[in-house]
């Protein structure tokens, strides 16, 4: 019987190893230049391995093997490139160098993944069977898979201790920063948890997430024999560290921005095995027991996050960063957007902050802080020429305390609608802007193409600035239609005698092509930092937050 090829535009130690353990196997290397080709020429493809970096090239193998019905596993050097592959929708990828029984493993699961034998139902049935067993996006096996692993050893010890960790935050970092960073965060999530596992002497525990694509994680933990089951206390000290360990590699790998979005509400159950009841059963309802832990606990950190506000209101704790715009094509700074930041822990992040005054109904006081406070750093951080942008909510223009006379110099303010809630009455706010407009003023629509800073807020405002949100330049660089959009609304704005700014630009790929799509202005941490108007107070460690 023939061998089965697989196609390489790599040829290293580690994928012939790995290809030495798939029966009937072999490699067929090629340079990445001429594989594309052999895609047409070479007989028994059964799967297409790829490390190439070249964009364009990963793009047109993929498609021509996936026309063939070949699948793909992609050996990803950066995030960059994992970025591409997800995009790409490549049945199987992995972090390079990886390992041969990784790869091994990889490539069985993209052939069955990618199998063109037998029925579509034959096909389904297959891919759900592989989604059944693994998150293919963090690694982590799902819930099922880990159940039929632990159910001897629940049986044998008649206990287990299940913690459900709800990442309260995660769907923020979806909203703004798209599902791209979020798949991102996550991943980094799962190799954090597992190497903080790999260290701790509760190495027989497991962690999983309930379903394919899941952003919460479960927890199972099996005393060993003569162990004890481990302690409230030494379940609460655990989770610290773990709190604390993740949320360092987060930072570490994604910023402090979304750093300070981390934010876990752990829920505890103690299970014990009673042969009557099965233990399917037994499980979910703990897991659901420890899932009700945790949401009690954040109702409980939503009270104290409002007092803490109340606080930071009466003191005035609130500091902001200046965060550059540049020009596109010279890099010169044009302004600078004010970026207001709790000095509590609990409030550094804005989202957080705005989110938790708006349960509290305190959105006109904290916004009115926060103005204030943008304001004073004016003349310190601004030079000749450059404009301050600030943020304010359709909702703020309500506030008999906002008034266009509330800034001196006008003429060096934008006001940035940042559209929490819909605008309802556009004739009636376009009234209330031309009189900030008679005297100077300003004004971009922020997150141009989320939420509801759609097209009928940019034709209805008649905005001078257009700030694309961040979601949309995020991995711009790999995703046409992204390209197309931007590159529409550009010409939109050249028509019209205004100026769109990408937000959020973190890598020189990002850069390059919203320069190459004709943006006028950019803002991000690949060009600049936020500059702090004063360094915030710390407010302590890490608070954990467990069941009681």
């Amino acid at each position: 019987m023939s061998e089965l090829v697989l196609l390489a535009d790599s040829d290293g130690a580690l994928l012939r190893t790995a290809v030495e353990r798939l029966d009937g196997w072999c490699v067929e290397p090629r340079d990445a230049a001429s594989l594309l080709a052999a895609l047409d020429e070479v007989t028994g493809v059964r799967c297409v391995h790829l490390t190439a970096s070249d964009p364009s090239i990963v793009r047109a193998i993929v498609e021509r093997a996936h026309e063939r019905m070949i699948p793909v596993v992609v050996g990803c050097s950066d995030e960059t490139a994992r970025r591409r592959a997800v995009e790409l929708r490549v049945e199987e990828w992995y972090r390079l160098p990886g390992d041969p029984t990784e790869i091994s493993a990889r490539i069985r699961s993209a052939v069955a993944r990618g199998a063109p034998v037998g029925t579509l139902a034959d096909r389904v049935e297959r891919v759900e069977y592989e989604h059944l067993l693994h998150d293919a996006m963090t690694g982590l096996p799902t819930l099922p898979v880990v159940i039929e692993r632990t159910r001897q050893l629940i049986k044998d010890r008649g206990e287990i201790v299940v913690l459900y960790f709800n990442f309260v935050r995660y769907s923020k970092i979806e909203e703004i920063y798209g599902w791209e960073k979020l798949d991102a965060v996550l991943e980094t999530t799962a190799a954090a948890v597992r190497e903080f596992l790999d260290d701790s002497s509760r190495g027989e525990s497991r962690v999983m997430v309930s379903f394919t694509n899941d952003d919460d994680f479960l927890f199972f933990h099996v005393p060993p024999e003569g162990v004890e089951a481990a302690t409230e206390s030494e379940i609460t000290e655990m989770v610290s560290r773990l709190q604390r360990h993740v949320q360092g590699r987060i930072e570490a790998t994604h910023g402090e921005d979304i750093a300070a979005l981390f934010d876990i509400y752990v829920g505890r159950s103690h299970v014990y095995y009673n042969p009557k009841i099965r233990l399917e059963r037994l499980l979910y309802r703990g897991i659901r027991e420890a899932a009700n832990a945790s949401r009690s606990i954040e109702q409980r950190e939503r009270l104290r996050k409002a007092a803490d506000l109340r606080t930071s209101l009466r003191e005035r704790g609130v500091y902001v960063d200046y965060h550059p715009i540049v020009h596109a094509d010279t890099k010169k700074i044009f302004g600078y957007e004010a970026l207001a930041r709790g000095q509590m822990r609990s409030l550094r992040s804005p989202e957080v902050m705005f989110e938790v005054a708006a349960e509290a109904d305190l959105i006109w006081e904290l916004s009115r802080l926060c103005r204030a406070r943008a304001l004073e750093g004016m003349e310190s951080r601004l030079g000749p020429g450059e404009l301050l942008f600030i943020n304010v909510d359709p909702h703020d223009f309500s506030d008999p305390a906002f008034n266009e006379r509330e800034v001196a110099e006008p003429h060096r303010v934008v006001i940035e609608i940042t559209e929490r809630t819909a605008i309802k009455d556009y004739p009636k706010f376009r009234e209330r802007l031309k009189a900030f407009r008679d005297i100077g003023y300003r004004f971009a629509v922020d997150d141009a193409g989320s939420g509801y800073a759609g097209l009928g807020s940019i034709a209805n405002l008649e905005p001078d600035f257009i700030k694309l949100d961040i979601s949309l330049i995020n991995a711009i660089d790999t995703n046409f239609i992204k390209q197309n959009l931007v590159e529409t609304m550009v010409r939109f704005a050249n028509d019209h005698g205004a100026m769109v700014i990408a937000e959020g630009v973190e890598r020189a790929e990002e850069f390059q092509t919203v320069r190459d799509l004709g943006v006028h202005l950019v803002q991000g941490f690949y060009l600049h930092r936020p500059i702090p108007q004063q360094k915030p107070a710390e407010s302590g460690e890490v608070v954990v937050k467990s069941a009681d």
